[in-house]
């Protein structure tokens, strides 16, 4: 059975994914910049926070057209996932990703300098679990 840490410790790689599998037709201004991003991940009433930063080149990945994004997400996942889905409508993101016999989907829309969305993650034989997540640019990585 999964426990609350053990679901965070697979969905703390989610994040990454939520900013490297975006791209869409907006201009780049109104998706991802490079900076320090906060996440709050929310889960059966508990929530964690965390900061990770977005380079300029994962930001350019996301910048870029659905099938440079998409590469580049598949390049970060080599070993450990796999995109199995990817759609991209305006601003709004979905996917699923496969980890072993774990599936996570999410979908996502982004505001600039903000994204909010949902995250499923099903391992087999267990019940599914879902997450909302939402992040925040705060300004440059220190």
């Amino acid at each position: 059975m999964n426990t609350p840490r053990r679901i965070f410790q697979l969905s703390a790689i989610a994040p990454a994914f939520l900013a490297v599998l975006v791209a869409s037709p907006l201009p780049a201004a109104d998706r991802m910049r490079a900076g320090l991003w906060e996440f709050t991940m929310t889960s059966r009433g508990d929530s964690r926070t965390f900061k990770q930063c977005i380079t300029a080149e994962k930001a350019g990945s996301v910048n870029g057209d659905t099938k440079s994004a998409r590469a580049f997400a598949e390049k970060e996942a080599a070993g450990r996932c796999k995109v199995t889905d990817y759609k991209v409508d305006g601003a709004v993101v979905t996917y699923s990703i496969l980890c072993g016999t774990r599936t996570i989907r999410s979908t996502t829309t982004y505001h600039g300098d903000q994204s909010e969305g949902d995250l499923f993650t099903k391992t087999e034989g267990e019940p599914e679990t879902a997450q909302h997540v939402r992040a925040r640019r705060l300004g440059d990585c220190p």
